[in-house]
């Protein structure tokens, strides 16, 4: 079995397994009442809402890290001389930020 056919494994059983976790959810509602389904819904609602948040979150912060990785270059490339406009092509940082460094 080469490194292919496991991946391949690996990601069948994945999806099968989050196949299996919806269908859990979903007997999990069928005996409720309806009062209970809306608050499961509700509360299923906030967790996802709550996962969207944290992804954005993850997101900015990976935004914000490049941006501070690109400054950072920026200067180090200024203090070693480099001209401005080269240092502007290659970090995509603009001139008058990188003149303003």
């Amino acid at each position: 079995m080469d490194v292919h056919d496991i991946e391949a494994w690996r990601k069948l059983l994945k999806e099968r397994g989050a196949a299996l976790e919806k269908l859990r959810q979903i007997q999990e509602t069928i005996g409720l009442s309806k009062e209970d389904r809306m608050k499961y819904e509700a509360s299923l609602k906030v967790y996802r809402d709550q996962l969207v948040t944290i992804e954005y979150a993850r997101q900015q912060g990976f935004a914000e890290g490049e941006a501070e990785e690109r400054l950072k270059n920026a200067r180090d490339m200024k203090a070693a001389g480099i001209a401005p406009d080269l240092i502007a092509q290659i970090t995509g940082l603009p001139l008058e930020t990188v003149k303003g460094l």
